[in-house]
């Protein structure tokens, strides 16, 4: 209710018969409270069943009520239940919808009994100008890396592809076949370590409902992304079709210097694969990112996945090196051991995810120029 603000009047969790489940209201008085709600569970069982009429299949994903007074806003809680906020009647439907998602998937998750996370993030929504001028002070603004930074990491790409498992498996090493569809977003967190190089980063993971109903809220959620992963399934053409769209949609309002890379998921059902690693590469080098693919049921190069963006993110606060080092005695350059050995390190491990020949002569001629630094104490 705190990110909210004072438009929130009233929260329930209702049954799809419109029963209150459980509520929370600003009112003080118990006595007050309780015929606030009697009033207003009345209210939402007859808004609900005239929602739910409105389709066939008596379900509704998400929607909205006005009254004179009140405008009720329903998000759909999983199978039996139903996210209910009531508002002042001026509200903004489009600051709500995004913190309504997020609540309701929690609230879905709670019911079957799947993992929650406890955070509920500050959602900002910005004017074009405040927009370029946060940007522009990024881009002017020269950070130290710091182990302690937090890196946003979003999910995107069409639904049921396999965002929520890849997840799963790498942040709770589990994989579940029964599919259940992220309502809004779904927010996690992982710290990747690299011992050989005595650092980590630490990810705050969106994983990001892909179907058209949540649309309006996907900007909203993927607004100062660091990194991201664009993923299709390699049995679903319209999928992989839609990476663009995708593309398009991330790169409009995430952070600058933005990290992607492109999976292909699901390689472990080979007998139902549409779209082959050739074409996934090529598509990958059109858009200028990385390619890997990927199997969240195998814990096929999960991991793997989200190494890399880590090592990108560590890359970016690493100051590039010349091409060449003068060897001579009064140098410019100064590096201390650890730096050296971080560096080797670092460069050593790149190798390790490099596809293409043109990256592994880079990362070779660099581990040559070190090197050299080291072999003459520069």
């Amino acid at each position: 209710m705190q990110e909210v603000g004072d438009s929130l009047i009233s929260v329930m969790v209702v049954d799809k018969d419109g029963l209150v489940v459980h509520h929370l209201t600003r009112e003080s008085s118990k006595s007050e409270e309780q015929e606030f709600i009697g009033a207003f569970s009345s209210l939402v069982q007859l808004i609900l069943k005239r929602i739910t009429l409105n389709f066939d299949i008596g379900t509704f994903g998400a929607g909205t009520f006005d009254t004179d007074k009140y405008r009720f806003i329903f998000s759909e809680a999983g199978l039996d239940h139903v996210l209910v906020s009531i508002h002042d009647p001026l509200t903004s439907i489009d600051s709500i919808f995004p913190y309504a998602y997020m609540a309701a998937d929690k609230i879905a998750r709670i019911f079957d009994g799947r993992p929650v996370s406890p955070v509920v993030p500050k959602i900002i929504r910005e004017s074009e100008y405040e927009k370029l001028k946060r940007k522009m002070d990024y881009l002017q603004k020269k950070q130290a890396y710091s182990p302690k930074y937090v890196y946003k990491l979003s999910l995107v790409g069409d639904g049921g592809v396999g965002k929520t498992s890849m997840v799963q498996r790498y942040v709770n090493g589990i994989f579940s076949e029964d599919y259940l569809a992220t309502i809004g977003t779904f927010i996690s967190k992982k710290e990747c370590k690299f011992e050989e190089l005595n650092t980590s980063v630490r990810f705050m993971i969106w994983d990001l409902a892909g179907q058209e109903q949540f649309k309006r809220i996907w900007p909203d959620y993927l607004t100062d992304t660091n990194t991201a992963i664009i993923v299709f399934d390699i049995t679903n053409r319209t999928s992989f079709e839609n990476v663009k769209k995708w593309y398009d949609i991330i790169t409009r309002v995430a952070s600058p210097n933005l990290i992607l890379i492109l999976a292909g998921n699901k390689i472990d059902l080979v007998s139902s694969r549409v779209i082959s690693t050739e074409e996934g590469a090529k598509l990958a080098k059109e858009l200028g990112v990385f390619y890997m693919e990927t199997s969240a049921k195998t814990n096929d190069r999960i991991d793997e996945v989200f190494e890399w963006l880590a090592l990108h993110l560590i890359n970016l606060k690493i100051e590039n090196l010349p091409d060449e080092i003068p060897i001579e005695k009064k140098s410019d350059y100064i590096i201390t051991d650890s730096q050296l050995k971080f560096l080797t390190q670092y460069f050593k491990k790149q190798l390790d995810y490099c596809i293409d020949e043109t990256e592994i002569k880079k990362y070779l001629k660099l581990l040559e120029v070190l090197k050299s630094v080291e072999k003459n104490k520069l």
